[in-house]
């Protein structure tokens, strides 16, 4: 890879990242499913529940598989895939099409995982630019997140004429998103050639025990999983709190747009937020802006707890371009895209287990008071993670 390639890797990059979600979707996800479908909400956790299984089996080979044939081969077979699960979601009209829409999903977001940030960490070690990782990281994210507020304003209109509008509108920045991808360059620390699947299985194992032997990768897994449930599970909760509220549909596109800009701006401000209160500062920010907001949602079930959702998103900004940066750090390029595709098998599986606990709580109480209960559950464990990165990383 020469420098001018590696260059405009990282251009693209930023392309890459500002269409990597669905614009016009996320304000009514739930509730586009539940109405097209007929789907419980409880029935719907179970669904969730069930697909990260998918995401638990496929990350790790789907990672070794980018670190054996190229990260860039990888994505874009699952950029493809994840174009037409949102097809599939926008004509659904029984819950078997979501099913089959979630499944596809599975295995287009499981290509897609770790594979791009070990990608743009190669890249950037081409140009000798390794610390820039978190900024451009952060940068990239925030851009496709003011996108995000600015289209989430239109939603709830759009939805008020009909519901399929904003996926259909979605389903075509995807098709932009495969173009964009179409024109990487594969980094050169890539290990390329015919695939040997002695070789993916030998590099599958051989990572698996590095993560298992690596006291400081386990702790940084285990800090993503707890976020990374907590945060799954409370985002499917919004449009079944709003309803409760009796928040009106139009609102659901606004209060997104408000919660977009607040991740949008903790992002690009991510790499200085990480250098003013350091790296035991910021994950106590990020779990604290998780679990007491939705302790005090449950807590207290009104309009204006709606607004306590913003309070997630510092975190959503801030989570992915710290971590990335995080875990880099103690990463070979031999290995990356698998070591990461394992992080996220793990959160699959807490997702998987918890998710499932909380579809089944769904039955047996109300909403507000299954809230109370993760919120605890979180503030527990954000407790033990503090003590013990003390005891791990030090005091920094």
């Amino acid at each position: 890879m020469t420098t001018q390639e590696a260059e405009k890797n990282v251009r693209l990059y930023y392309w890459f990242r500002l269409l990597d979600e669905p614009l016009f979707w996320g304000p009514i996800l739930i509730t586009f499913i539940s109405r097209v479908s007929g789907m419980s909400l409880s029935q719907i956790y179970v669904m969730e529940s069930i697909c990260v299984v998918g995401l638990f089996l496929l990350e790790i080979p789907s990672g070794a598989l980018a670190d054996l044939i190229g990260r860039r081969k990888t994505i874009l077979i699952g950029s493809c895939l994840l174009f037409c699960d949102i097809m599939v979601f926008a004509s659904a009209i029984n819950p078997a099409m979501i099913w089959i829409a979630n499944l596809i999903w599975v295995c287009g977001f499981s290509l897609i995982s770790g594979a791009d940030s070990a990608l743009l960490y190669d890249t950037l070690k081409v140009l000798g630019r390794e610390s820039e990782f978190k900024k451009i990281e952060g940068r990239a994210i925030s851009y496709r997140l003011f996108l995000l507020a600015g289209c989430a304003i239109t939603v709830g209109y759009l939805a008020s004429i009909n519901i399929r509008l904003p996926v259909y509108l979605s389903a075509g920045f995807k098709l932009l998103f495969v173009v964009v991808i179409y024109f990487f360059i594969e980094p050169p620390m890539t290990r390329q050639g015919r695939y040997n699947w002695r070789e993916h299985l030998g590099l599958m194992k051989i990572s698996i025990l590095f993560v298992a032997n690596h006291k400081n990768i386990k702790w940084i897994i285990s800090f993503v999983v707890i976020i990374g449930v907590a945060s799954k599970i409370w985002f499917f909760s919004y449009n079944p709190y709003f309803e409760l509220v009796d928040l009106p549909l139009i609102y659901f596109g606004w209060l997104f747009c408000g919660l977009n800009i607040i991740a949008a701006i903790s992002s690009f401000f991510s790499d200085w937020i990480a250098r003013k209160i350091g790296d035991l500062g910021s994950i106590i920010l990020i779990l604290a802006v998780i679990g007491i907001p939705i302790l005090l949602m449950g807590s207290y079930v009104a309009k204006i707890m709606v607004l306590l959702v913003l309070m997630q998103n510092i975190a959503r900004g801030h989570l992915t371009p710290f971590i990335g940066h995080f875990l880099n750090q103690y990463l070979d390029s031999e290995n990356r895209a698998t070591v990461i595709s394992i992080k996220s098998a793990v959160v699959s599986l807490g997702q998987f287990v918890m998710l499932g606990l909380f579809g089944w709580s769904l039955k047996l109480y109300n909403l507000p008071s299954c809230l109370q209960i993760l919120g605890v559950f979180t503030l527990a464990l954000s407790l033990v993670l503090i003590v013990s990165y003390w005891r791990i990383f030090g005091r920094k």
